[in-house]
C-alpha cells in the first residue's frame, strides 16, 4: 500500500511526487500521457520557446535583414521538441532517484473511503489497481471550445494545435478568439513572424484579468505589430470557406466579418476529468472544476485536487505551489511556499508580468493608496535593446508604506516580479526596497526609479 497516489503527473503531480518522497512518503504518480503535463508539452514551454525564436529572428532584422524571409519555422518545430524531450527526461530522471513508482495510464479513483483504490488503465486496456491513504488529483485541464456554431470543427486550432507541426506550417492569416494571455502571447508570436493576425476579445480590453494598464499597453504593442483587434466583439459564427475562415461577430450592435487562413480558439481552459472518477467516488464541484478549500481538500476526507482541475489559478507555478501545499497538510507541518501570492506573466517584448494586488483592487479592500512609478524609456538596458516605452508601477499602502502590488512592462519583468513578489510576502516597505542598491545597466534599476517616485506625504 502506498502512503500516496497522485494521479496527474504535471507540474502539481510531479512537484507534490519528490516533495512527499524527500519526506520519506512511499509515493505512485499514474500519469495518461508523458510526464510534465500540459505546461511542458502544451502550453507555457512549447510558447516560450516559440516566443523566443520570433524575439531572435526580430533582434537579428537590424543586422541581418533577410532574417526573417528566411526563418525556419520546421527549425523552430525541431528546438521546441529537442527542449520538452530534454526537460521530459529531467522529470523522469528526478522522480527515479526520489523513488517514486510511475505508472503510465488512466487514473481512476474507485471509492470514497480510505484506504482509496485507482485503477490504472493503460493504452491496451490493461488494469492493475493500487491502494493508498491518501490521493491527490492533478489531472490539469484542456483547452475549452466555445458553444458557438463551428468551433466544434476540428480544422478550428486550440493552443495545442498550434503548438504542434501544425502550428509550424506556413500559414499567412490568423484569426484569433480570446485576448487574454493565450491569444495575446500567440498574437505577438505570429506577427513578430510576418502573420497577418486579427484577435477577437469579448471583455471592453485585452487581458481583463489583469491591471488596466497592462491590458491597454499590450493592446498598443500588439497594434504597433500590425495585429487587429476588436474589443466587445462577440464571436456568433466561424465558418470555414475555400480560403479559410470567416469569424462573423457582433461590436455595438454591428455585424462584421474577418476572414482568414487560419482560426485559433483562446477562451479558457476546463479541467480534465473524464474517467478520473468512478461511480463509488462522487466529488462536489463548482463550474466543473473540482471544488476544495483553503488546504485543497475535497469532500472526501483524504482527497485532494490541485492545479487547473480546482480552477482556483490556472497557471504551472500555482499547481506547484498547490501541489506542495496539499503534501504539507497530509504530513501535518507548515507549507513552505504560499499558494495564495501568485505571479502572472505574459511574455511578449516587452514583457508583462503582475504580482499582488492592483490599485483597483486595493482601493475596493479599502487602501488608501500611493503609486510609484517608473517609465523604462530612458533605461539604458531598455534603449540598448529597442523595447520601446514600458513601465514598473508600485501600489504601496499609504499608512504603513508596505508594498501590495507591482505591475510591470518591460524587459525581464517575468524574472524581476519573483523580487517584488518576495517583498510583498514579506511586508517589505518602500523604506526598505529603496535600500538595495540595483546593477547598472539593468532594466531592474527601474524598480528603484518607481519606489522613488512614490510619494507618501
Amino acid at each position: 500500500m502506498f502512503d500516496l497516489i497522485i494521479i496527474g503527473g504535471g507540474p502539481g503531480g510531479y512537484a507534490a511526487a519528490g516533495f512527499a518522497a524527500r519526506h520519506e512518503l512511499n509515493v505512485a504518480l499514474v500519469e495518461r500521457d508523458r510526464l510534465g503535463g500540459t505546461c511542458l508539452h502544451r502550453g507555457c514551454i512549447p510558447t516560450k520557446a516559440y516566443l523566443h525564436a520570433a524575439q531572435a529572428v526580430n533582434e537579428a532584422l537590424p543586422y541581418v535583414p533577410q532574417a526573417l524571409a528566411t526563418f525556419d519555422r520546421g527549425a523552430m518545430l525541431a528546438r521546441k521538441n529537442e527542449l520538452v524531450d530534454t526537460l521530459t527526461h529531467g522529470i523522469e530522471t528526478m522522480l527515479q532517484s526520489a523513488k517514486v513508482a510511475v505508472y503510465e495510464g488512466i487514473g481512476t479513483l474507485l471509492n470514497a473511503t480510505a484506504p482509496f483504490s485507482v485503477r490504472v488503465t493503460g493504452a491496451g486496456g490493461e488494469t492493475q489497481t493500487l491502494t493508498g491513504q491518501k490521493v491527490i488529483l492533478s489531472t490539469g485541464s484542456t483547452p475549452a471550445r466555445l458553444p458557438v456554431p463551428g468551433c466544434d470543427s476540428p480544422d478550428v486550432w486550440t493552443s495545442d494545435d498550434l503548438l504542434s507541426a501544425s502550428g509550424a506550417e506556413p500559414f499567412q492569416s490568423l484569426v484569433i478568439v480570446g485576448g487574454g494571455v493565450i491569444g495575446v502571447e500567440m498574437a505577438y508570436l505570429y506577427a513578430r513572424l510576418g502573420v497577418a493576425v486579427n484577435v477577437l476579445e469579448a471583455e471592453k480590453r485585452l487581458l481583463p484579468m489583469m491591471d488596466i494598464e497592462l491590458g491597454r499597453s499590450a493592446e498598443a504593442l500588439l497594434k504597433g505589430l500590425g495585429v487587429m483587434i476588436a474589443t466587445d466583439a462577440r464571436l456568433q459564427n466561424l465558418a470555414q470557406t475555400d480560403a479559410g475562415f470567416a469569424a462573423a461577430y457582433e461590436k455595438n450592435g454591428a455585424a462584421a466579418v474577418i476572414t482568414a487562413e487560419r482560426a485559433l480558439l483562446a477562451t479558457g481552459r476546463r479541467p480534465v476529468t473524464d474517467r478520473l472518477l468512478d461511480e463509488g467516488a462522487s466529488i462536489t464541484t463548482e463550474r466543473r472544476f473540482v471544488a476544495v478549500d483553503d488546504h485543497y481538500h475535497t469532500n472526501i476526507a483524504g482527497i485532494y485536487a490541485v492545479g487547473d482541475l480546482n480552477g482556483r489559478t490556472q497557471l504551472a507555478h500555482a499547481a506547484t505551489a498547490q501541489g506542495i501545499a496539499a503534501v504539507c497538510d497530509l504530513l501535518g507541518i507548515p507549507s513552505p511556499v504560499d499558494p495564495t501570492l501568485i505571479p502572472s506573466c505574459v511574455y511578449t517584448a516587452p514583457e508583462i508580468a503582475s504580482v499582488g494586488l492592483t490599485q483597483e483592487e486595493a482601493k475596493a479592500l479599502g487602501y488608501e493608496i500611493v503609486i510609484g512609478k517608473a517609465v523604462t524609456t530612458q533605461n539604458a538596458r531598455t534603449l540598448m535593446e529597442a523595447l520601446g516605452r514600458g513601465f514598473i508601477k508600485l501600489v504601496f499602502d499609504r499608512a504603513t508604506h508596505k508594498l501590495l502590488g507591482a505591475q510591470l512592462l518591460c524587459g525581464r519583468a517575468t524574472e524581476m516580479v519573483g523580487e517584488l513578489a518576495l517583498a510583498i510576502q514579506n511586508g517589505l516597505t518602500a523604506a526598505e526596497l529603496a535600500r538595495v542598491v540595483r546593477p547598472h545597466p539593468t532594466f531592474e534599476e527601474s524598480i528603484t526609479d518607481a519606489i522613488h517616485a512614490a510619494r507618501f506625504e
